[in-house]
């Protein structure tokens, strides 16, 4: 049996769409809950980055001026996640972001 003759006897479900506005409620719920868990990680992971950037200007004063616009962009990205993560937060309430 070849792949056209299989793809010949698969039906398509009729439960409707899976993403979009006709989606169903759980699903979206899941979807936004997944959202702002990866925003809130991605926040916390540029705090970090951040964090690791400010020690490095520290320790290298003659590269330290580059290192502090980086951990000063890396702060924004942050905030912009934590945004985010508000933003799809299941319910409303906002996640604290780190």
């Amino acid at each position: 049996m070849d792949g056209e003759d299989r793809a010949l006897r698969v039906t398509a479900r009729a439960d409707g769409p899976v993403d979009g506005p006709r989606a169903p409620r759980s699903h979206r719920r899941e979807a936004d809950d997944y959202a702002s868990q990866v925003m809130v990680s991605s926040a916390r992971a540029h705090e970090r980055a951040a964090a690791l950037l400010e020690g490095m200007a520290a320790a290298h004063p003659e590269e330290a001026e580059l290192h502090l616009q980086s951990a000063a962009r890396h702060r924004r990205w942050a905030e912009n996640d934590r945004e985010l993560a508000r933003m799809y937060a299941p319910g409303g309430s906002g996640p604290d972001g780190g």
